[in-house]
């Protein structure tokens, strides 16, 4: 897994239709101890240590839950923070744009990909400055050219010739912010007005990166792609449950994804008979008969 840091022109006068001013938070919002004086989530510097953590948990996250199955075993953030040559508003009016932002962040960091080697047994994430327009919000969105974070597969790039633009070819890869807290942002009192209290507004990026991870890995979402509809919800990582603990504990894939994946294998029974399902609550032991 290689991740990229790209940030955008910085805004000398504030673009009001995103958040924040184009470049990375690498220092303590003063503003957010008045508003949350508890736990604060995926605080900055939004720095190449931070990103690595975050890379660090989504990879914990799978070793764990694919029993071993799924391990990465390089975890790199390029030392680099990359500028984009356009706006965030512009790469964000169409998934075409939202495309075009991944293909020009690997652009600019093309000559330290080839360094670092290994590029196409690789998923690359492109970590961009701002918030991640991706959770639906009470009231009306006064920020709606943030980029959606998204999974950028092999038709989004159908047309292309990565190896002829770049000298090595990507089939797919993830485009996320540096944030989904809207915390260290003036918006969240837009987005929550009369609110004094925002610390059970923060939500954490590694849910979504768990999902977008997800599907790089090939696992089915399990929700109606056309509507939105939830199927198993917050039971499973393809669905709701990516953003369970508000995104950072993110629900383990349901079993059939698991068994999907290969990292489970079936009991399949032919006939009827009893089962002993053993879970375990504390210290003690429980059995649960099935007939």
């Amino acid at each position: 897994m290689i991740g990229i840091m790209v940030q955008f022109q910085l805004e000398e006068l504030d673009d009001p239709n995103t958040t924040g001013d184009g470049h990375f938070l690498m220092n303590v919002v003063d503003e957010v101890v008045d508003r949350c004086d508890g736990y604060i989530v995926d605080p900055p510097p939004h720095n190449k240590d931070y990103f690595s953590s975050q890379m660090h948990a989504v990879s914990n996250y799978f070793e764990k839950v694919s029993n071993g199955h799924q391990v990465f075993n390089n975890l790199t953030v390029l030392d680099q923070v990359y500028e984009l040559p356009k706006s965030m508003e512009s790469y964000s009016i169409t998934d075409s744009n939202l495309t075009n932002a991944f293909k020009d962040a690997l652009f600019l960091a093309k000559d330290d990909l080839i360094q670092y080697g290994n590029i196409e047994n690789s998923i690359i994430v492109v970590f961009h400055a701002g918030i991640g327009q991706d959770f639906a919000v009470p009231l009306l969105d006064p920020t709606p050219y943030d980029l959606s974070s998204a999974y950028v597969d092999s038709e989004m790039l159908s047309g292309w010739n990565p190896y002829q633009e770049l000298g090595f070819n990507i089939e797919h890869g993830i485009i996320l912010p540096e944030t989904q807290n809207h915390i260290f942002y003036d918006v969240i009192e837009d987005l929550f007005y009369g609110e004094s209290d925002y610390c059970d507004y923060q939500i954490g990026l590694t849910g979504t990166f768990s999902l977008l991870m997800g599907y790089a890995l090939g696992l089915p979402p399990l929700y109606n792609t056309d509507s939105g509809e939830a199927g198993v919800g917050v039971f499973g990582l393809m669905d709701q449950g990516s953003n369970n603990g508000r995104g950072m504990v993110p629900s383990p894939p349901n079993p059939w994804t698991r068994i999907y994946a290969g990292w489970e294998n079936p009991f399949i029974l032919s006939t009827p008979q009893r089962l002993s399902l053993t879970s375990f609550k504390k210290n003690s032991i429980a059995k649960i008969h099935l007939r």
